[in-house]
């Protein structure tokens, strides 16, 4: 089958969703930047600039996977794979902080002030990666040798986001390794002490900021947990940001105070707490529609994973669903505060190429999948 006829074959409501949430985010960075929309003096703050060219990027690198033959897809997971790991690698060696005097270290600089961020790209990494042995030894899933192989090349991107240190793409990170383990179908005797483990983890978390008898949190990280289960006593330092959203939220009411109309009292407002300033200007009911496109966007890719024949294709995307949603969620739960100060982007809406660029990138692995379902069918009907 012609490479074009995949985009014959779009899912559209995928490409509406995206495209709602992206466009709607370059409106939501510019009012968070101060932009007020005015049709006789029409400009464009740089950060939405910024953001409609990594629109746009992220369209070239769809159309680049949707040209692909499937099977150079799956090829191309080892080698996506390794570069994306030593990209983790040099991000410890030559990384910077977004900002001058950060206590982190995600950054690679490229030229000048152009810097990516690896680990947005390295849960695509590991999503083909995982993908490709479950399709490989799709007969062997259960076997433990298959098992251990999949669980030493997750970790490794694993333990170099979390050596940034990255807490929060390492949470993520760590639903994207269950999700592959689950849509993989392999056996719940080895899915359960996955969760088991990963329960242990947070309690381990919670108790060493809570006594920091096991040093496995950075000072920063600590007063970030212990700014979350006492916010009054970091009020006006690290649960600053946190309760200011709230604050924000609760005062757009139902309806919010309308658009271009925030306090500008939400900090960091056009990246981590974006979805503040979405609740202070446009209300309940405006948060609720992106939650809703959220969910609509993230049972669409599922249903797309449902009818995927191969292991391949359902591991990619019904991971690629839960990197997604699972990110939202997260970033809702720092605004409202009832989750502790994380820094992660909201999918598509927030500020940041790197994320933006590795979402695209995500939904055109998910739109390659439903296309070659949909050759799968043709085939099975011709044969």
């Amino acid at each position: 089958m012609s490479r074009l006829q995949n985009f014959q074959h779009l899912d559209w409501y995928i490409i509406v969703f995206v495209t709602v949430l992206t466009l709607f985010g370059v409106v939501m960075i510019g009012s968070a930047d101060g932009w007020v929309y005015d049709q006789q003096h029409f400009y464009l703050e740089p950060l939405m600039v910024r953001q409609l060219i990594g629109f746009g990027i992220g369209i070239f690198i769809i159309i680049v996977i949707l040209m692909l033959p499937y099977r150079w897809l799956k090829a191309a997971a080892i080698p996506v794979y390794l570069v994306t790991v030593a990209l983790l690698v040099l991000v410890l060696r030559f990384g910077r902080g977004a900002q001058e005097g950060d206590e982190v270290n995600r950054w690679l600089p490229i030229a000048g002030d152009l810097m990516i961020q690896p680990s947005e790209f390295a849960k695509i990494g590991m999503i083909l990666m995982l993908a490709w042995i479950f399709d490989k030894f799709r007969s062997h899933r259960n076997n433990v040798g298959v098992i251990a192989l999949a669980v030493v090349l997750a970790m490794v991107p694993l333990l170099l986001i979390y050596k940034e240190p990255d807490l929060s793409t390492t949470l993520v990170a760590v639903a994207i390794i269950f999700t592959c383990f689950f849509a993989g179908r392999v056996s719940w005797l080895y899915i359960l002490p996955v969760i088991g483990l990963a329960v242990l983890a947070v309690y381990l978390v919670i108790h060493d900021a809570l006594t920091g008898s096991m040093k496995l949190l950075n000072a920063y990280q600590t007063e970030r947990i212990l700014a979350w289960l006492h916010p009054e006593d970091y009020e006006l330092t690290t649960a600053y940001q946190s309760m200011q959203s709230r604050i924000a939220i609760g005062a757009g009411g139902l309806f919010g105070k309308g658009l271009f109309h925030n306090s500008g009292m939400v900090p960091i407002a056009s990246t981590d707490f974006i979805f503040g300033i979405i609740g202070e200007e446009l209300g309940l009911v405006g948060a609720s529609i992106v939650m809703i496109l959220y969910f609509l966007l993230s049972i669409r890719i599922l249903l797309i994973a449902g009818g995927a024949k191969e292991p391949f294709g359902r591991v990619v995307c019904a991971s690629c669903a839960v990197m997604i949603s699972i990110q939202a969620l997260i970033h809702m739960g720092v605004c409202i505060a009832v989750l502790p100060n994380t820094g992660l982007p909201l999918p598509f809406i927030s500020y940041g190429l790197s994320s933006l660029t590795a979402n695209m990138a995500a939904v055109g692995l998910v739109l390659r999948v439903n296309a070659e379902n949909y050759e799968s069918k043709v085939r099975r009907f011709l044969s």
